[in-house]
């Protein structure tokens, strides 16, 4: 019997790293082009971003690219760099957990 494919949930794409700097960049970089930011810009060791504003990325990541973190991913090398950020999205919807 062969698998309906409208049955069978269709995992969106992780948030690209364009996407994650674009909010970056509204939320704590104003005035700079989101296109600008280095993925490998160290957000923390730069005090653009500290952890409440961890807290505020994972939230726009649950509330707009449907990305649940696990509490022990909620550290801040998962946060220090674009890159680590789409990295741990990527990740949390794989169902791979490192914290």
């Amino acid at each position: 019997m062969a698998t309906d494919p409208s049955s069978v949930p269709v995992m969106p794409p992780a948030p690209s790293e364009a996407d994650i700097a674009g909010f970056v960049v509204e939320r704590f970089l104003p005035g700079l082009d989101a296109c600008e930011l280095d993925p490998e810009y160290d957000l923390l060791a730069t005090a653009v971003i500290d952890s409440l504003a961890v807290l505020h990325i994972a939230a726009w990541l649950t509330d707009e690219h449907g990305v649940d973190l696990p509490d022990e991913e909620l550290v801040g090398r998962n946060f220090r760099t674009v890159r680590a950020i789409r990295a741990t999205a990527g990740r949390a919807m794989a169902g791979k957990g490192r914290s």
